[in-house]
């Protein structure tokens, strides 16, 4: 498909899309679906399930064959400088890149501009977060204590992030919770 050439429409969610442009790794794909699902904190040494939160809280995996190979001149073609009525202002691509590394850096992508003020709010470059630091960002970014484009020029390895993998005591209780919001 040519994206260049279509127009695409970003999808209507309440959570931040991480849309699926690369189809030619499946292994990739489950790979990132389990870290976005991974309960992470910063505190290598809790075992308290409230100091975690994983991406999946946040974020909504979009794997639908339209976006394929959707590139980012595209994504910002599709959310208009102004005016643009998503409920969103930023959003991720799972792209060759992300697949080719094994912290799985997502391309996020800043779609808003502030042109409330006397000076317009320009858009920050598109830059990668590697997948177990989306919820730290997400985190952030919803309570405003860092906005999302805040984190452009981050330096990853400075964010020591731990997760909580299966068979631990945080990540058994995560999917518990799971399964209680399943059967509700």
């Amino acid at each position: 498909m040519d994206h260049d050439r279509r127009p695409i429409r970003l999808p209507r969610l309440d959570a931040i899309p991480v849309l699926r442009t690369d189809f030619t790794d499946h292994a990739g794909w489950a790979r990132l679906l389990h870290a976005l699902e991974l309960p992470v904190t910063f505190d290598e040494s809790s075992q308290d399930v409230c100091d975690y939160d994983r991406a999946l809280s946040y974020v909504t995996p979009v794997d639908k064959e339209k976006y394929r190979g959707l590139l980012l001149e595209t994504v910002l073609a599709a959310a208009p400088d102004t005016g643009h009525d998503l409920p969103y202002d930023h959003l991720y691509l799972a792209d060759a890149e992300t697949f080719a590394s094994d912290e799985l850096p997502l391309l996020g992508i800043d779609i808003h501009v502030d042109d409330a003020g006397d000076e317009p709010w320009p858009r920050e470059e598109p830059f990668r977060v590697p997948a177990l630091h989306v919820a730290g960002v997400e985190i952030n970014d919803s309570i405003a204590n860092v906005f999302f484009r805040e984190f452009h020029d981050a330096d990853w390895s400075d964010f020591e992030v731990h997760a909580a993998g299966p068979g631990t005591a945080v990540y058994e209780t995560f999917r518990q919770m799971d399964h209680l919001d399943r059967v509700e």
